[in-house]
């Protein structure tokens, strides 16, 4: 089996759920690198303990009077600060992949956020994989596939939208994550600590094993 069948399989239970969760999100293209580094960061700094998908060729549906359940972990009860086991989001997305020119401008999309993010995080470096999947004779859905990788991950300068410089999409410091579909930064929140010790935590417990393991 190739490595685009694995990842369909992957991405396809995704896609007929019909709702964005703590791993994944779509977009219908992407313009704009500094918010997908938000989303990159929350997606690193993530609980979850596997990889995730930032799927692009998915967008809204006219549709949006089906409600769907979504179930809630513990962690996200506690970080949305409710009792309730579900949420309910619309179901509000449609497959439609992409043309091969719009294919072409994801690739170069993926370069010019790649150099971003090797030019803006102050301790750890996010880990990409970008790979575009046939959907059909001439349609394709592009994944950044977010690699679960040991660290923190903030920024060491505000990162500002590349459609306003004077509008912020990225703040120096702030630790962004993933609460259920929605990317937030944890300042405020009840959870905020809890989510800061976390991370914190998990970096300092691997710097620890990989000192032991070079020793």
């Amino acid at each position: 089996m190739t490595l685009e069948n694995k990842l369909y399989r992957k991405i396809q239970p995704l896609l007929e759920g019909m709702t964005e969760g703590i791993y994944w999100d779509f977009k219908k293209t992407l313009t704009d690198t500094a918010d997908i580094i938000k989303d990159i960061l929350a997606f690193s700094n993530s609980g979850y303990e596997n990889d995730s998908y930032i799927i692009v060729g998915v967008g809204e549906s006219k549709k949006k009077e089906e409600l769907t359940r979504i179930p809630l972990s513990s962690e996200d009860r506690q970080r949305l600060g409710t009792d309730s086991n579900f949420i309910y989001a619309a179901g509000k997305w449609d497959v439609h992949g992409l043309n091969a020119k719009e294919l072409e401008s994801m690739k170069q999309f993926s370069a010019m956020l790649s150099e971003k993010l090797s030019t803006s995080m102050l301790i750890s470096q996010p880990c990409c994989e970008y790979v575009p999947l046939q959907i059909g004779k001439s349609r394709w859905l592009y994944l950044i596939i977010v690699k679960k990788v040991p660290g923190v991950f903030i920024a060491k300068k505000d990162l500002p939208h590349s459609y306003d410089a004077k509008k912020i999409a990225v703040k120096q410091g702030v630790l962004y994550i993933r609460v259920a579909d929605t990317t937030i930064g944890a300042k405020t929140e009840v959870a905020s600590a809890t989510e800061h010790i976390r991370v914190w935590k998990n970096y300092i417990n691997w710097l620890a094993k990989t000192e032991v393991s070079i020793e």
